[in-house]
């Protein structure tokens, strides 16, 4: 059987408003408690290739269910194999010929053990208008992974009958009632992070699972869902807690989210795209002061200057959390997720293409850029050099995205990465010492407590060193003759 469904999540506090919402309030609903218990090795085998097996006690049955893992959140499609057993332990023998019997042993059901518990009550509704059938889980409770214990509510949108862009418009219309934020973790993601103390925490982005058999279309898909998981797991640390590496890992997932709009342009531009491309620049630009002020305080200061920039990053983080807890920004990625997966671009000729035969035009795209922009690095301006950084970004973060269509030029593509680093790292430094003038005033005459030139030049040869390292290991990756256009 192959679920549809779109996630929610909300805030237990809000839970009165999300039972009070027209739709649900209006229909008839049923409630029920839930044990679930997951399994896997001691050494997480079935999490490591992809797959899930639980056992969810409700209503007096026992049910067993294996899921594949999926690299989508939002609007996610997936198989899985559901069977009846008779207590909360699994039944492999009712599995076979599932995959997952080739991880384990024969007759060795008892190397699987219970990793993660969840507790939930969970409410249903059933939603039927003009053909179309929705049913909303709403779940509360806590999911416990060892001494370790977190609370959660989230509201899952199934489609059971029509078409999947209904869910979209479903979950559009929840939160303009509800403050609802797109939900991008599984039961059991959120209970293998809260096991390892993960939950809460500054994360970095993902690897991202795109492989050279896929089209374009598959490869875009998984590229901006890994963006969007990357913000959401940074977003409650910047909110809760004003970490400044959590907002600036969530600066770096919209950079990334934009970046990838920029690389598969020919094939996704469409009546949507720049609108949705104009949205995120506002937003990524929302949390920009708050960022440069981060990195300023990181210097030393004296007592008058540091107190005055730090009651502006207070208003500055101000700033930052309505945009993240606006309608519009909640909306918009939802209307992201949907527009990514049943968007009129999907349609086009290019969407259906291998990524292999789109990925090295665009490649070479922004190689030329980088390379004719920093051919003469040490003499360039301020805001040229400014350029060579967005460019050296562009391309890093291309070549993350695309790895896994070039595996036999893992290390070329390490060599590559390296360089970038350092350019975007260098060329980043010296981009903070040219925003810091804009930061206080006045500024002194020799502006030597500022950027003192030996530290410009270090810089400066820094990024020239990095440019040579680049263009002595050149591009790893091929253009086949069949490539999309580069425009």
């Amino acid at each position: 059987m192959r679920e549809i469904e779109l996630k929610l999540e909300v805030n237990p506090d809000d839970l009165p408003l999300v039972r009070q919402y027209p739709l649900l309030a209006r229909a008839p609903s049923r409630s029920v408690h839930q044990i679930t218990v997951y399994y896997d090795t001691p050494e997480t085998k079935l999490k490591k290739h992809g797959l899930t097996l639980r056992v969810r006690s409700a209503g007096g049955k026992f049910v067993q269910t294996v899921k594949a893992s999926s690299d989508t959140v939002g609007l996610v499609s997936r198989e899985e194999i559901e069977c009846e057993v008779p207590s909360l332990k699994p039944d492999l023998s009712l599995l076979e010929p599932h995959p997952l019997h080739a991880l384990l042993p024969k007759g060795k059901d008892g190397q699987l053990v219970p990793m993660i518990v969840s507790d939930v009550d969970r409410t249903s509704w059933q939603l039927k208008e003009n053909g179309e059938h929705i049913q909303v889980d709403l779940d509360h409770g806590t999911i416990s992974a060892g001494e370790h214990r977190g609370e959660f509510a989230e509201l899952e949108f199934e489609l059971r009958d029509g078409p999947a862009a209904s869910l979209i418009i479903a979950a559009r219309r929840f939160v303009d009632h509800v403050p609802a934020r797109l939900g991008v973790l599984t039961k059991a993601e959120r209970g293998s992070l809260i096991a390892e103390g993960a939950l809460g925490k500054v994360a970095k982005a993902g690897h991202v699972h795109v492989t050279d058999s896929m089209d374009v279309a598959e490869a875009f898909a998984i590229i901006v869902h890994a963006c969007i998981k990357h913000y959401r797991l940074n977003e409650p640390v910047v909110l809760e807690q004003r970490i400044p590496a959590a907002l600036h890992q969530a600066r770096v997932a919209m950079r990334r989210l934009r970046s990838a709009l920029t690389l598969f342009r020919p094939a996704i531009e469409d009546v949507e795209f720049q609108h949705l491309r104009n949205e995120l620049r506002w937003f990524t630009g929302e949390l920009g002061d708050a960022r440069n002020l981060d990195v300023y305080l990181e210097r030393d200061l004296d007592a008058a200057t540091r107190a005055e920039l730090m009651t502006r990053r207070e208003r500055a983080y101000d700033a930052v959390f309505d945009a993240m807890n606006s309608h519009r920004f909640r909306r918009l990625l939802i209307d992201l997720v949907g527009w990514t997966a049943i968007g009129a671009w999907r349609t086009g000729k290019l969407a259906s293409r291998p990524v292999s035969s789109f990925a090295g035009r665009r490649l070479d795209r922004l190689w030329n850029a980088i390379t004719t922009l920093g051919a003469d690095l040490e003499h360039l301006d301020e805001e040229t050099r400014h350029r060579v950084r967005i460019e050296g970004k562009k391309l890093r973060y291309a070549i993350e995205f695309l790895r896994g269509v070039y595996p036999e030029a893992r290390p070329e593509e390490k060599r590559l990465a390296a360089a970038l680093e350092q350019l975007q790292e260098s060329l980043g430094k010296l981009n903070d010492m040219a925003t810091a003038k804009t930061l206080v005033a006045p500024v002194p005459a020799d502006e030597s407590w500022l950027i003192g030139s030996l530290d410009e030049r270090k810089l400066l040869v820094a990024a020239r060193d990095a440019m040579r390292e680049l263009l002595r290991t050149g591009r790893f990756w091929s253009c086949p003759a069949e490539a999309a256009p580069a425009s």
